[in-house]
């Protein structure tokens, strides 16, 4: 464990994770990577070039792998898992970002955003660091050592290039646990070559959703294909008629997490022939979700 700032309280956990462990991750969340959102005016889940990439979710405790790097980030912070939230895994491809903002999540019922552990599942070949652009070094010698090759967006700043199997900690609350530590901010720079794949775990200050928790591991959740075009309900052409495709569309056709269960009566997908995998990427491209391409897991077929 390597400590490298106060100014927010930053710390690197190399290793972390096994190349197995990471490949896993990317593996489970591929298939339902989408477009990620901001909250826009309304409420309303909207892309937005303040944050360029895509995302999924993963269930605590959703498999052996997941419990396991769970457990792990809960001994390294000494918070408990009950406290974290879903596992997000999120992919940069080249030009994306996230631009500066803060973890913090004031108004959640489960308290305050403490820290997040942000792990590295693979590493991109330029870019895509994680910047802090208010902060301060320990050491100044650091900005020499880790940051001699950094991007033009993390240079002079704290920050960490992406390295597989490495994981970040960083404190957005100080230590009296109330006060938000504004050198906490921070961006995702862009991604100037290759791809980047992590998996982000914020921890609260209360438990999160401890309902969950107490009923014990979920079971595998079920997802919708996105690029196959049905209809889940019998009544979807009836629903589809009295205009809810428009009035309801979260429902209807796709949300800010996941494919709706009446895009084929909504015209918003395309019956594929069999093996027509123009087709099936294009119903994906339509609700927003990844054209996974399974090159990325190029560094790990040594391992296969």
């Amino acid at each position: 464990i390597e400590h490298v700032a106060w100014k927010p309280r930053v710390f690197i956990y190399h290793n972390f994770i096994t190349d197995m462990e990471a490949k896993h991750m990317i593996e489970l969340a591929a298939p339902q990577m989408k477009r990620s959102t901001v909250v826009g005016a309304g409420g309303q889940s909207v892309e937005d070039s303040y944050r360029t990439l895509y995302t999924a979710g993963v269930r605590r405790y959703q498999d052996d792998v997941v419990e396991r790097i769970e457990n792990r980030v809960a001994a390294w912070t000494q918070i408990s898992v009950l406290h974290q939230e879903d596992m997000q895994i999120l992919r940069y491809g080249i030009g994306q970002q996230y631009k500066v903002h803060a973890d913090t999540l004031r108004d959640d019922e489960a308290g305050v955003r403490v820290a997040t552990v942000l792990i590295y599942l693979n590493e991109p070949e330029a870019g895509g660091e994680t910047a802090f652009p208010d902060s301060q070094w320990v050491n100044p010698k650091l900005a020499e050592t880790i940051g001699a090759n950094f991007s033009a967006c993390a240079k002079n700043h704290v920050a960490f290039a992406p390295k597989r199997g490495d994981a970040l900690l960083f404190w957005s609350i100080g230590p009296d646990g109330t006060t938000e530590d504004y050198h906490a901010s921070h961006t995702g720079c862009p991604v100037l070559s290759g791809v980047k794949w992590t998996a982000t775990k914020w921890i609260h200050a209360k438990p999160f959703r401890p309902q969950e928790m107490a009923a014990g591991r979920p079971h595998q959740p079920y997802v919708r294909d996105p690029g196959v075009c049905y209809d889940e309900s019998p009544r979807c052409a009836e629903w589809a008629a009295r205009g809810d495709c428009e009035k309801n569309r979260d429902y209807m056709i796709v949300n800010a997490v996941s494919p709706g269960v009446c895009r084929k009566a909504c015209g918003a997908c395309k019956v594929c022939e069999q093996g027509d995998i123009a087709c099936y990427n294009q119903n994906r491209i339509n609700v927003g979700f990844l054209i996974y391409n399974a090159s990325e897991l190029a560094p790990f077929r040594e391992m296969v």
